[in-house]
């Protein structure tokens, strides 16, 4: 009877305490928590009690309920890494006390709300990896105790606002893969103690402010600043220059492309694209670049004409365009490149004369238009270029006598006249050229008595390198520093008066053309002999090497022609370029240019 009374009690005392718990749990289940607290994923919290609510990584899901506002001494919550959506409840306003607010890496949509703009205690804002979107509202310039704001990867749009431009105790600024657009604030100046700033991978424009210079950031390292791809237009400032990234630059005012690359024109100093394959002509856009110092387009295949507007790079003192396929005429408007020291056209398909223009060029120090197909005689006006000290003019098609000017140029240092039509006599007044070095007129038709004075000069007469006449027409008798360095001259009018007996004879050793030229597998040489004699005919290369001999033996008088197919004396196909063709008797020597094409 006793132990079924004890039995009894046991039961009834676990029936009681099963119901109790169910009851407890019930109370949770239905938000049931004592007064002062507050049911939140069914937990209760103590409204007055609860500071910090850490909920990170709690695979919480749904809505954010707007209950977490009567936590009203709540200090911190992280929320961080779950599945919550939704809007942020304006709520979270009233949580006067926070000092720091995660809610990243959630999916939170809608826009921020700009009760927000109350947490005027907050020091941490994270809202990252979510699905906002709207604009950043601009109550957030009252969060003044804020030190690091984090909006990254959302779809937020709009400018930042300017009283972002208020956080002056702010230290990271990330907004980073969003859609924000607009300029940059002028504000952003304000942020001295930003370490961090981080707006990459937006669609932001215009010109940023020089008042970001103002910030003490490690512009150099990318993970202290990073602007990279946007649409940021130069100038730049000067702090952010060399570390802007990509910018999408093409709607910028003052950028022009030129082969497929986009440049600030104003912006560019130094334009070096050598070596770098390009292609067609040269845009009319390079104009523009108005404060150019040096252009290098050498050793390219850019072909057309040189545009009138590279006469608008007023500030250009160094052009190189050898190495293309260039053709047409010299433009007038290279004269307004006043600025200019150093002009290198050689190595193209240049024709026509050398304009008069180019006599305006006070500054031009060097003056390189070899092998080309220049033609016409030297203008007056190049007797103004008087700090010239280096002239090479040769293996072009220029003629006539040297003006009188030319001998102005007292400050020439090395001449190259070789392998052009050049004719008349050499004036006494060579011997003023006292700073020449080198004098290269070989390979012209230059004529009658070299003056005594060119003994003057202090050449090394027996270098060829360094002085060489060969292959004109100049009479004895010759000055005697020159005597035995003269080289071949063609002495056949010297000191006789020619006479005409039949129309029908040649008058002189000749080379009269060749076509075509350029050519391609083959060219067809026409020359005349005057009289039976000895000839030689052979094709050099362009730094004189024998490549093969076509004519060896007694001529007689009259017309020839004989064809060159291209081939060495070994019977191989010689590479394209520059060869000469030399027809040469014991007294006389004359010198053709061909072109063998690829």
């Amino acid at each position: 009877m006793y132990h079924r009374k004890i039995l009894s009690s046991l039961v009834n005392y676990l029936m009681l305490k099963y119901i109790m718990i169910i009851l407890i749990n019930s109370a949770m289940l239905w938000g049931q928590c004592d007064d002062g607290e507050v049911a939140l994923w069914e937990e209760c919290y103590s409204i007055d009690f609860t500071y910090e609510l850490d909920l990170s990584e709690q695979e919480l899901s749904g809505n954010l309920p707007a209950e977490i506002s009567l936590l009203s001494n709540l200090m911190f919550l992280d929320l961080s890494f779950n599945e919550l959506g939704g809007d942020i409840p304006v709520e979270l306003g009233s949580l006067t006390n926070l000092l720091g607010l995660d809610l990243s890496n959630n999916m939170f949509s809608g826009s921020i709300p700009i009760e927000l703009g109350s947490l005027t205690s907050l020091m941490t804002l994270n809202l990252s990896e979510n699905q906002l979107n709207g604009s950043i509202p601009s109550e957030i310039g009252s969060l003044t105790g804020l030190v690091d704001m984090n909006l990254s990867a959302n779809g937020l749009s709009g400018e930042i606002p300017s009283e972002v431009g208020e956080l002056i105790y702010l230290s990271e600024f990330i907004a980073n893969d969003n859609q924000l657009t607009g300029s940059l604030p002028e504000q952003l100046g304000n942020l001295e103690s930003l370490n961090f700033l981080y707006l990459q991978n937006n669609l932001l424009t215009g010109q940023v402010p020089e008042a970001i210079c103002d910030i003490p950031l490690d512009w150099s390292d990318i993970n202290n600043f990073n602007v990279d791809s946007n649409q940021l237009c130069p100038p730049y400032p000067q702090c952010i220059s060399s570390f802007m990234r990509y910018q999408g630059i093409v709607e910028c005012p003052g950028v022009y492309d030129l082969w497929g690359e986009l440049y600030y024109a104003e912006g560019m100093i130094n334009l070096d694209l050598s070596e770098t394959g390009l292609e067609g002509s040269i845009p009319a856009e390079i104009g523009y670049f108005v404060n150019l110092d040096s252009l290098d387009l050498s050793n390219n295949q850019i072909s057309g004409a040189i545009p009138e507007e590279i006469g608008s790079l007023a500030s250009l003192e160094y052009l190189n365009l050898s190495f293309n396929q260039l053709t047409g005429s010299i433009p007038t408007s290279v004269g307004d490149l006043n600025s200019l020291t150093e002009l290198r056209l050689y190595a193209n398909s240049l024709s026509g004369p050398l304009p008069p223009q180019i006599g305006e060029l006070n500054n031009l120090e060097y003056l390189n238009v070899y092998n080309n197909d220049l033609s016409g005689s030297l203008p007056s006006e190049i007797g103004n270029l008087s700090n010239l000290n280096r002239i090479y003019m040769h293996q072009n098609e220029f003629e006539g006598p040297l003006p009188d000017e030319f001998y102005q140029l007292t400050n020439l240092e090395q001449i190259y006249l070789n392998s052009n039509q050049f004719s008349g006599t050499i004036s006494s007044q060579l011997s003023g050229l006292q700073s020449l070095e080198r004098l290269r007129m070989h390979n012209n038709n230059f004529s009658g008595e070299l003056p005594e004075e060119v003994c003057e000069l202090q050449l090394d007469w027996d270098d060829p390198s360094t002085f060489n006449i060969s292959n004109n027409n100049f009479c004895e008798p010759y000055p005697t520093c020159i005597i035995g360095f003269e080289g071949d001259q063609d002495t056949s009018s010297c000191g006789e008066e020619v006479s005409i007996s039949d129309d029908s004879q040649p008058l002189s050793l000749n080379i009269a053309r060749s076509y075509p030229n350029p050519f391609n597998p083959y060219t067809t040489i026409e020359y005349t002999i005057p009289y039976q004699v000895k000839v030689q005919m052979y094709i050099s290369d362009i730094i004189g090497r024998k490549v093969v001999t076509l004519v060896s033996g007694i001529e007689y008088p009259g017309s020839k022609k004989i064809q060159w197919d291209g081939r060495n004396s070994s019977g191989l196909p010689v590479s394209a370029g520059v060869y000469y063709c030399t027809l040469s008797t014991d007294n006389s020597v004359k010198t053709y240019k061909l072109i063998l094409l690829k």
